[in-house]
């Protein structure tokens, strides 16, 4: 993974977040949320395979697994956060706050 691709991944999870936040539809961080769940998958089973001479393969596939973990956790973070939207926007009955705590220590 290089550094391009991380930016342009990145930068693809920003507008999705943005348009899902301008609709006020969790459907989208709910699809990014399973989408880095999948790749967290892919990149596991590739570290799995990769034979033990190959230190830069490794070392390449662990970057790419960092990633995938902070892309699920920025997609469940904006999954909530939208969440939250649409439940004030429509009345809905909601548990509690979800992202009460985060806004808290802001």
């Amino acid at each position: 993974m290089n550094a391009l691709m991380i930016v342009f991944v990145t930068i693809a999870m920003v507008v999705i977040i943005a348009l899902s936040i301008k609709i006020e539809n969790s459907m989208l961080p709910g699809g990014l949320i399973l989408v880095n769940l999948l790749l967290l998958i892919y990149h596991t089973y590739v570290l799995n395979n990769i034979p033990a001479g190959f230190e830069e393969a490794i070392s390449s596939t662990y970057l790419c697994i960092a990633m995938d973990f902070l892309w699920l956790l920025i997609s469940f973070l904006a999954y909530l956060w939208v969440d939250g939207i649409t439940a004030i926007k429509f009345n809905k009955k909601s548990y509690d706050d979800s992202m009460a705590w985060f806004w808290d220590k802001l």
